[in-house]
């Protein structure tokens, strides 16, 4: 039986709050970026796919809530509906850029899973997915410390 605040991984049970979020936040972004730089791209997408639903996150609680949201197909449509009449956030917000990265993994995914391309190109594809994915994190980064710190006015 997992108890109250924990999550089972493939290691064993680990405690939420062991690490304070700020560190294990420098941590994935230093593991995505040693990831990329040794070529092991899914690793680094993985990385960047949680640092970015982070960040997400992070514009959501800052713009009135929405922690509730699960996946990150609903946090960016929430965010591009928020963003039409809050300019501070229309301004800290590329809609494009992300929603294109995130159906192209999710794309990478499904045809990995159906066998419909060949290694070459899941390769070429996880390579690009994971260096888009690295500068979306500093794009997001940025975005919701803006977010918070200025309230939304771009700087």
């Amino acid at each position: 039986m997992v108890k109250s605040g924990t999550f089972l991984c493939a290691v064993g049970i680990i405690e939420r709050g062991c690490m304070r979020k700020f560190a294990l936040y420098r941590q994935m972004i230093s593991r995505l970026d040693d990831a990329v730089a040794g070529g092991h791209f899914f690793e680094a997408s993985w990385y960047a796919y949680a640092v970015l639903e982070d960040r997400l996150i992070s514009l959501l609680s800052s713009t009135g809530g929405g922690r509730n949201l699960r996946m990150m197909g609903p946090k960016i449509a929430e965010l591009k509906s928020r963003a039409a009449s809050d300019p501070a956030l229309a301004a800290n917000f590329e809609y494009t850029r992300l929603n294109a990265w995130k159906d192209a993994r999710n794309d990478l995914m499904h045809a990995m899973a159906e066998g419909s391309i060949p290694m070459s190109d899941i390769d070429l594809c996880a390579q690009a997915l994971a260096k888009e994915g690295a500068a979306l994190v500093r794009i997001y980064g940025a975005a919701a410390r803006r977010q918070k710190r200025f309230g939304g006015r771009a700087r």
